[in-house]
């Protein structure tokens, strides 16, 4: 079957670029949110389960196209496909919906199915609009070619797994899928995005011509801020360190990239993992810079010694705040003096990016400037900074509903956005909390002075 992914933009086209351009000196001091520009990896994935089934499949990543609405008719009309699939965050719903709108009013017949995090915590909200006829909830690799094939072939679509639809005029919500064995999943398809658009982006903000990649799925750490374990489980689930080193030399030879941003919640959670990775990268002589996620307490000097002997050149860490109070809400499970002990410990080797953020419920100016003042103190490399926002699947999210602060009923969900002030959420009113994140955000990217977009 004819197949098109789509990965709808915050902005569109213009209105992106613009507001890149805007704050590029923000994008290359290492804000993340101020204009999210990311790899549809998910889509890709998909792409890959997707083409080594037989299908045509094609990805229009409207982000990294810079496409707009015009543009996305043009592209719909030439392909024909007749299925849509659509991946959607919370703060990028609203979006969803106008790519599905637009897609319903161009192909009629197409069939329109809904992925990733926001309709895998909220399938029901989602199929009520008339413009999507399914929701995959979870991993889609295997659910989506088995609804593609039954599709395809005119067979029943009930029980296949993560799959949710309409039927008589009721919903039919299945369980989220998680896949167990990560290696049983195609290497995902880089050929699908425009993945030059994607290297130039990281040498703004890395200083790298590298690339992004996802090993890993699930977390089973507490933090009240995340929805992963709603969406991917509790379960950590790796690759094989064979897999992944086989894609790194892969990415090296295709498209001549010279790092890796390791995109998981947690590299390095698996120690005899992380040590036959390491063992392997090193065996290759790949010769690859690379960059992971990971938490504050999971550094430790003998295994960043390792990490740094295969490449390693930067961790990034999330801290988030430097309120004792806050930390706790969260749920972190860390404490500031541990916060500056590792900080400084993996200084000593590698780079260190942090993320913050401020408006954290309950919290005041002393608790925000706390943490302005701890990412002063810590003198990262880089650092990024988010506005608090309620994200569905949360424990916070749940606590603020039971709290009469968010009406599930009236939430705008265009108003959840990582830069902007969620009103009522913390006791700072929403124009102070923007200030001051402006504030912050000029305090550490104002010395630089960057080139604009071409």
């Amino acid at each position: 079957m004819k197949i098109t992914l789509i990965n709808p933009a915050f902005f569109d086209g213009h209105e992106f670029k613009n507001r890149y351009n805007d704050f590029l000196d923000w994008v290359k001091g290492g804000n993340l949110y101020i204009a999210p520009f990311e790899p549809p990896l998910g889509l890709a994935y998909l792409s890959s389960a997707l083409k080594n089934a037989g299908h045509e499949v094609h990805l229009l990543d409207m982000q990294g196209l810079l496409m707009d609405s015009e543009s996305l008719i043009k592209e719909l009309k030439k392909l024909k496909p007749e299925i849509v699939g659509i991946t959607s965050m919370t703060t990028t719903f609203p979006q969803a919906l106008k790519t599905a709108s637009l897609v319903r009013n161009t192909i009629p017949t197409a069939k329109i199915v809904f992925g990733g995090v926001h309709p895998t915590l909220d399938p029901d909200s989602t199929l009520k609009y008339d413009i999507v006829d399914f929701v995959i909830r979870g991993e889609g690799e295997a659910s989506f070619v088995k609804l593609v094939n039954a599709l395809a072939n005119n067979f029943s679509v009930e029980n296949i797994e993560g799959l949710c639809f309409k039927k008589n005029g009721n919903i039919s919500v299945a369980e989220k899928t998680i896949i167990l064995d990560q290696s049983i999943i195609p290497s995902l398809d880089y050929e699908s995005f425009p993945v030059e658009t994607y290297i130039r982006h990281n040498e703004y903000l890395r200083g790298i011509r590298g690339i992004s990649m996802l090993v890993s799925r699930g977390c089973p750490y507490p933090c009240t801020l995340c929805a992963v374990h709603q969406t991917m489980g509790r379960q950590w689930r790796v690759k094989s360190p064979e897999l992944v080193v086989n894609e790194i030399l892969y990415l090296k030879k295709r498209f001549g990239i010279e790092g890796i941003w390791f995109k998981d919640s947690i590299f390095n959670l698996n120690k005899k993992w992380v040590t036959e990775f390491c063992d392997l990268l090193l065996l290759s002589k790949a010769d690859i810079k690379w960059q992971v996620n990971t938490r504050v307490d999971l550094i430790e000097v003998d295994q960043l010694l390792l990490m740094k002997s295969a490449g390693l050149t930067q961790i990034d860490l999330g801290i988030e705040t430097g309120s004792v109070k806050s930390l706790e809400k969260l749920k972190k499970k860390i404490s500031i003096p541990q916060i500056k002990e590792k900080v400084a410990l993996a200084k000593k080797y590698v780079k260190v990016f942090g993320f913050f953020m401020i408006g954290i419920p309950g919290e005041n100016e002393t608790d925000v400037y706390d943490t302005f003042q701890l990412a002063k103190d810590l003198k990262l490399d880089r650092s990024t900074w988010s506005i608090y926002s309620p994200l569905p699947g949360s424990i916070l999210y749940d606590e603020l509903i039971l709290q009469g602060k968010i009406d599930i009923h009236k939430i705008n969900f265009e108003d959840i956005h990582f830069t902007k002030a969620f009103e009522g959420i913390c006791d700072i009113p929403g124009n102070r909390l923007s200030e001051i994140y402006n504030e912050i955000n000029d305090f550490f990217y104002k010395s630089h002075q960057f080139d604009t977009v071409a």
